[in-house]
């Protein structure tokens, strides 16, 4: 049932001396406490202040004197009316309350209640989304929440979820994982419900190592991102900031080491130790920034281009489109390249094909990915065929050697033999990059 508006309307003229109120601080630490007071005075300067005398604050440690403070207007509202009895009104799961935390009453979200009290009235557990904590109060020591708006008292389950909520139910996220108040770890989840105001409760997606699935858990909307780009890298280079999956999460890291077979050594930036990762477990790491993806490596790669450097060739000419044509550079012309073709014959049909090219149409050769258990349904691949490499998708597996390819641009299925098919990839800010293949956990 939801709780009815509160009127208590705010004189004209502001605040007077003895009115009781509550202070919202805005500085760090402190945003979401509530903390009683009464106005001392109006101030002239600066304009739209009051002094307030806090009822619980004290001047110094030691002191029995009550802090007097300087406040702007907006950090003020008048006291809230008094809560219907503990044995009246328990909260209902994941509504908005306060809870009186060292002196102060600290917006939080009911996670249930809990046993008896000390007075009878029983526990309520609350979560604070924005800390990440979780504690146990007496009933008596929890009130509903009340927003203060235009001069009338309003109960968060009348309100509506901000339209600044980026999230929705059933959105794909990753949650942060906090040591020390800092990111170490990005965990797979998805949201199961938005809460007033800024809180979203969200199902994460990954069971522990032990087997056991992971709680629920509310948190602030601060804590959350969107997936990242869904493309990997698959040439890593030593010192590139990377994420591991390892575990529950996408860990923070570098490279220290490159091994044969698409494999690197990890280290993690908060554990401090070194593991051997396989490529597919690896990601370039991103920030999410101001609603932007920041890549933070900075070890961007540059192709060299020399003499007898294997590469590969597109072309825009109609009908070769998509397409790229091995070839090897045989030097420098200004700015193209001289490049002779494995497979492109001249006009006489028999020597191979020479011609300059301009740097953007010159890609190194991709790297050799392993195929394990032979192409699946949907992967995205290049096809050899008429002497280069089309993209397509597999649309059917005859058999562990022969696939069915579907070239979107001619909307044409074709055969191919196993051979014939590689993993597509593409070159981009001068490393080799590809969809992340779905992981197997």
């Amino acid at each position: 049932m939801r709780t009815p508006r509160r009127r208590d309307p705010q004189p004209p003229e502001g605040f007077s001396p003895g009115d009781p109120v509550e202070v919202l601080p805005d500085e760090p630490g402190l945003r979401g406490a509530h903390f009683a007071a009464v106005v001392v005075k109006p101030n002239p300067k600066p304009r739209g202040s009051y002094t307030v005398e806090y009822e619980a604050l004290v001047e110094d440690e030691g002191s029995d004197r009550p802090l007097r403070e300087t406040v702007p207007a907006r950090s003020l509202r008048p006291r809230p009316p008094p809560p219907p009895p503990p044995a009246q009104a328990v909260p209902a799961e994941h509504a908005a309350v306060d809870a009186l935390v060292d002196d102060a009453w600290w917006l939080g979200v009911t996670l249930g209640g809990g046993g008896a009290g000390a007075d009878g009235a029983g526990k309520v557990t609350v979560c604070f989304p924005e800390t990440r904590e979780v504690k146990e109060f007496d009933a008596a020591d929890v009130r509903p929440h009340l927003e203060w708006v235009a001069g009338e008292w309003l109960s968060p389950e009348t309100m509506e979820i901000p339209e600044t909520m980026p999230y929705t139910k059933g959105t794909k996220i990753e949650v942060a994982k906090l040591e020390d108040d800092s990111v170490v770890a990005w965990l797979p989840a998805v949201v199961a419900k938005t809460i007033w105001k800024n809180n979203v409760l969200v199902e994460y997606t990954v069971s522990k190592s032990d087997g056991t699935a992971l709680s629920e858990e509310i948190v602030d909307v601060k804590h959350i991102r969107p997936c990242p780009p869904h493309a990997s890298a698959i040439s890593f280079c030593v010192n590139d900031e990377v994420e591991a999956f390892q575990g529950d999460g996408w860990w923070l890291g570098v490279i220290t080491d490159v091994h044969p077979e698409l494999r690197y050594t990890f280290k993690s930036e908060h554990l401090a130790k070194e593991v051997q990762v396989d490529q597919k477990l690896l990601r370039l790491r991103y920030d999410w920034v101001d609603g932007q993806w920041k890549q933070e490596t900075q070890n961007v790669l540059k192709a060299k281009f020399t003499q007898g450097v294997k590469v590969e060739v597109s072309s825009d000419d109609e009908g070769f489109r998509g397409a790229w044509f091995e070839a090897t550079v045989l030097k420098s012309v200004g700015s193209k390249f001289l490049v002779e073709y494995a497979t492109l014959k001249a006009e006489d049909e028999t020597s191979p094909l020479t011609e300059p090219v301009e740097a953007r149409h010159i890609r190194p050769s991709p790297p050799h990915i392993p195929v394990v258990n032979g192409f699946k349904l949907l992967d995205e691949v290049d096809a050899f065929c008429n002497d280069g490499w089309w993209v397509g998708v597999v649309s059917k597996i005859i058999s562990d050697q022969k696939y069915m390819v579907y070239f979107r641009p001619w909307k044409e299925e074709m055969e191919f033999e196993h051979e014939q098919l590689r993993f597509h990839c593409d070159w981009m800010g001068g490393r080799w990059m590809r969809a992340s293949p779905a992981l197997e956990l």
